[in-house]
Parts: structure tokens; C-alpha cells; sequence
């Protein structure tokens, strides 16, 4: 844990990073460094000194952070609008999902028994099923229109995987056969 003993005078600062060119101080995490930043800038009273003092204390945070001054000016912007130093989690925007895991599963499936069909008849086929034969399981599958850039079955398909099982490999190159019908080279 980063740690000061005491507090030191502007002078001790100035001879501090005169001196202590060589060293390198290091922290184990920012879960570590940034409580002791917010510290240091609470004890120094950072936010009521003048500018050359501001600029020393900054040095003395990146000599003995090894932050950059980049990483410390976002730090001390934060400090001055709340008072803390704390890290920002990074939260995806989640786009909501219209068809389940078990949807993609299933049109995986259906795709898989039959041989991978064109895309027009592999999403006919559930439609066909909930709508004449009324099988619910189909019914969100039945919604994909032909022209959906990225449907389920197609995801798991690319992967390779339905349940746990390999599903297809990579494709093989065609070329004609000395016969005039075509083969898998």
C-alpha cells in the first residue's frame, strides 16, 4: 500500500524530486494508488494552492504514481468536480436482444437437419412450422424477416457449435471434375 509518513513543505517537495532522480516507487493496482492520490491531494489542499505549487505536487504525483501526466490531469479533473478519486467503470450500452440463446440454438438446429438450405428457405422453415403446425418454441424464429443482416441460426452456425457439437467445418473449395460435374477438391 502507498503510504506517507508525513507531509512535506513545498521546499521538501522541490529537493525531494531533485533528489530522487533514480527511484521508482511502484503500486500494485489503480484500487491501491487512487485512494492515496485523493490523499495526497486532500492533505496538500491541492485544489487552494497557486499554479507553480499545483505543478509541483503534479510532478511529485507522477514520480511516484508513474501515471502519466495525461492519467493525472483526468484524476485531478475528477478530484476537483467531486472531491474523489475513484475509478470509472466502463459500462457497454446493452442493445436489446430480441431472440433468446435458446432461440439461436434452435434455428442452429433446424439449420443443421436441414443441410443448410438457402437463407430464404432455412427462416421459411419456422415460420412454416408455427404457423401450420403451431409449434410454439418457432414462434419468435418465425418473425425473422429474409432480409436480417444477422440471424441467429447463421451466428452459432459461423462458430461452429450447436450444443456442444461441431456442426460444420470450413467450407470446401468446388472445382469441376475432369466429368463435368462438380467436386469437393
Amino acid at each position: 500500500m502507498m503510504k506517507d509518513s508525513r507531509s512535506m513543505s513545498t521546499m521538501e517537495l522541490r529537493s525531494f524530486l531533485r533528489s530522487s532522480e533514480a527511484l521508482v516507487f511502484t503500486s500494485s493496482s489503480s484500487a491501491e494508488t487512487y485512494p492515496w492520490i485523493e490523499r495526497t491531494l486532500r492533505q496538500y489542499k491541492y485544489l487552494s494552492r497557486s499554479r507553480t505549487e499545483k505543478g509541483l505536487l503534479r510532478r511529485y504525483l507522477q514520480k511516484t504514481t508513474r501515471y502519466s501526466p495525461a492519467r493525472l490531469t483526468r484524476l485531478i479533473a475528477q478530484f476537483r468536480r467531486t472531491g474523489h478519486v475513484r475509478s470509472r467503470h466502463y459500462q457497454r450500452y446493452p442493445f436489446p436482444t430480441k431472440f433468446t440463446r435458446s432461440d439461436q440454438f434452435l434455428s442452429a438446429e433446424v439449420d443443421k437437419t436441414h443441410d443448410r438450405l438457402s437463407r430464404p428457405a432455412t427462416l421459411a422453415l419456422p415460420k412454416r412450422e408455427y404457423e401450420l403446425f403451431g409449434r410454439q418454441e418457432f414462434k419468435q424464429l418465425s418473425a425473422i424477416p429474409v432480409a436480417h443482416p444477422a440471424t441467429c441460426a447463421w451466428t452459432l452456425s459461423i462458430k461452429g457449435v450447436v450444443m456442444g457439437r461441431k456442426i460444420f467445418t470450413t467450407p470446401t473449395p468446388w472445382m469441376p471434375s475432369p466429368n463435368g460435374r462438380s467436386s469437393a477438391v
